[in-house]
């Protein structure tokens, strides 16, 4: 029954965003490994200085609001300029919940998507699994456009001559080596991978594993080409295999550290060629 919480360095006095060095983040799979990984690697961040202001969205499973909201409240305690929310996110339901944090940014300031958010790991119906990670991807960026268009227009409305106003949400979307080659995919150049290269192997309905690179490849594709037609600044990251001590290892239940977990137990063959 939690819609949305919020955690504050001083919650008894909610901060305002001013245009003067403040940022807003908006962070999807956040209670995750990796996105709870970026999540502090935020509130570390005084790329504004002292005076930064920062807004940060957490945007969770509609279960978990609750336990990552007591979690967060733990390192804002101390962390000045800071004003932390956790809300509820579904990345299949067309941008309703992404829309609902979009509205609580600011159009006077910076704001940075990262989207963290995808199925990854064993599935009976990895084929499906597959085409709602691209859907998930796909519908983010006309949210994104979406919330774009009806900023501007209440910018017109209030007859805002502010440029920076106008300028619309970046992307930062978490992709993958999986995006960018398949399994024995050799560089295009024969030497190293470069933005030239795509998983032009793997199918789709193969297999999990061959679905999960498959949606990798396709979702950065069309936000790819949505961001283009669509005005929205976007930049792609493609790690390999992401391990390391979680921040959380008592809630953290991700398949890349129980797959680790496997290999230092001797349960199942490194797989080298993951990271590379």
């Amino acid at each position: 029954g939690v819609d949305s919480l919020t955690v504050s360095a001083d919650p008894a006095s909610p901060r305002r965003t001013n245009s003067i060095g403040s940022s807003s983040s908006i962070v999807t799979g956040a209670n995750g490994y990796l996105g709870k990984a970026i999540v502090h690697e935020l509130l570390k961040d005084k790329g504004g200085g002292q005076n930064q202001k920062q807004r940060i969205f957490c945007l969770t499973r509609p279960q978990r609001v609750k336990t990552e909201t007591e979690y967060w409240q733990h390192f804002c305690a101390t962390t000045e300029n800071v004003d932390l929310r956790v809300l509820p996110y579904d990345m299949l339901d067309g941008g309703e919940t992404l829309l609902e944090a979009l509205k609580q940014t600011s159009a006077h300031v910076p704001c940075c998507v990262y989207h963290v958010a995808s199925k990854f790991g064993p599935a009976q119906n990895h084929q499906q699994t597959a085409l709602d990670n691209v859907q998930g991807a796909e519908d983010l960026v006309r949210t994104l456009a979406k919330y774009r268009r009806d900023s501007t227009s209440k910018l017109m409305d209030n007859n805002s001559d502010n440029q920076q106003d106008k300028l619309p949400p970046k992307l930062v979307l978490t992709s993958s080596m999986a995006a960018v080659r398949g399994t024995g995919q050799a560089p295009k150049n024969g030497k190293f991978y470069t933005f030239e290269d795509w998983n032009t192997s793997s199918e789709l309905g193969a297999n999990w594993g061959a679905s999960y690179q498959w949606s990798k490849a396709e979702s950065e594709r069309r936000a790819r080409q949505l961001c283009q037609e669509l005005g929205i600044p976007m930049v792609s990251l493609c790690p390999s295999f992401v391990f390391g001590p979680p921040h959380d290892a008592k809630s953290s239940t991700s398949y890349s550290l129980e797959l680790v977990g496997q290999w230092a137990q001797g349960e199942s063959p490194v797989q080298s060629r993951l990271f590379v």
